[in-house]
C-alpha cells in the first residue's frame, strides 16, 4: 500500500522552493553626506580663538562662508535648508567624544556641477581662506576625499585616514 503518491513527492520540493524565497532586498533609502570639515582656530601663540573665555575670541558672525558656483561667489544661506542656516557653527568641546577644544564646523561646497568645488571663508579682518575639495559621489552618498587650504593639500582620505580637527592659524 502506497501512503504517498508520486504527485506528493513532486509537490513537496515545489512548495519548499516557493516558501523559501525571500523578496529582493530594497535599498535602505539612506543618505550619507560627509561634506563638513572641522577647524580649530588658533593664533600664533596657539590660543584657541573660538573659546568664549578668551578676550579676543571669534563669534560665528565674524566669519562668512561662500561657495564658488558657476564662476560667482555666492554666500551660503538658504532659509529652506536647515543645516546651512547655522553654519559656520562653533562647536563646544566634547571630552567624551575626544574633542577637548572648540571647533569651527564648515560645510564645504560639494556641487557636482563644479570641476573643483570651492568654499571661501571670509574673516572679520577681510582675509579670505580658500578651501577646495574633491568628493566621491555614489548613489545617495557624497564624501569628501581630499581638501586643499589656500592651494596646499591638508588632508587626503587615502593617505591620512580619519578627518582631523585641522588647526587654522589666524592673527586678528
Amino acid at each position: 500500500m502506497k501512503i504517498f503518491s508520486k504527485r506528493f513527492w513532486v509537490l513537496i520540493p515545489v512548495v519548499l522552493v516557493l516558501f523559501s524565497c525571500e523578496e529582493a532586498e530594497k535599498p535602505c533609502g539612506c543618505t550619507n553626506l560627509d561634506v563638513a570639515f572641522l577647524f580649530n582656530v588658533v593664533n600664533q601663540e596657539n590660543v584657541d580663538l573660538l573659546d568664549p573665555s578668551e578676550p579676543k575670541h571669534l563669534e560665528a558672525s565674524d566669519l562668512s562662508v561662500s561657495f564658488l558656483l558657476d564662476g560667482e561667489k555666492v554666500e551660503v544661506y538658504d532659509s529652506k535648508i536647515n543645516h546651512l542656516k547655522s553654519f559656520p557653527r562653533i562647536v563646544e568641546p566634547e571630552p567624551l567624544a575626544g574633542v577637548d577644544k572648540y571647533v569651527l564646523n564648515v560645510i564645504l561646497n560639494s556641487s557636482e556641477d563644479e570641476a573643483i568645488p570651492t568654499t571661501y571663508l571670509e574673516w572679520k579682518d577681510g582675509s579670505i581662506d580658500e578651501l577646495q575639495a574633491e568628493f566621491s559621489y555614489s548613489g545617495n552618498s557624497v564624501i569628501v576625499k581630499k581638501l586643499w587650504l589656500n592651494g596646499d593639500l591638508i588632508w587626503d582620505m587615502q593617505r591620512d585616514g580619519e578627518k582631523p580637527i585641522y588647526p587654522l592659524v589666524k592673527d586678528f
